[in-house]
């Protein structure tokens, strides 16, 4: 999972966050560091801080996507009507369900915008550069090194 933050305060929203995915979800096997990034796709005054986990779970993908709703707007983000990004207290996205392809109305994984994300990627290869995508039968470190996104990523000191 991704777990992102533009709206302060950022490294709180992104603590609570996970504190509640591993009540509702599982163990965190694997947590990246906290990465800084501009907003992908909107403009915002506050940079988002971004932290990949990978959860252990038993628990069927479509009711992991319902825990992550149910977290994101116990925290506060709001879904506008309007199409497009904005800032958000928290946003929570199931990057891979291990290594199946899903595709629903409700949830399509792998992401489908993860190979184009360097927000995703740096945390994501940090925590599993080995993990293959199961659809472009690469590594989170090959698709790291190929990513179009050239925008400015960086870890942050905590």
């Amino acid at each position: 999972m991704l777990l992102g933050s533009n709206i302060e305060p950022r490294l709180t929203f992104l603590n609570r966050a996970l504190l509640l995915l591993e009540k509702e979800t599982g163990k965190a096997v694997a947590i990246s560091g906290v990465y800084e990034s501009e907003p992908w796709g909107f403009e915002a005054k506050t940079s988002f801080y971004n932290q990949a986990v990978v959860f252990e779970t038993d628990k069927p993908a479509g009711e992991i996507l319902n825990i992550c709703m149910k977290i994101e707007t116990a925290l506060g983000r709001e879904r506008g009507n309007t199409e497009g990004y904005a800032s958000r207290t928290i946003d929570v996205d199931i990057l891979y369900f291990g290594n199946r392809v899903i595709s629903t109305k409700k949830l399509i994984v792998p992401h489908p915008r993860l190979h184009l994300r360097r927000f995703a990627l740096m945390p994501l290869t940090e925590i599993a550069a080995g993990m293959i995508h199961p659809l472009l039968n690469k590594t989170s470190k090959e698709l790291l090194a190929e990513c179009p996104d050239h925008s400015e990523v960086k870890l942050v000191n905590q």
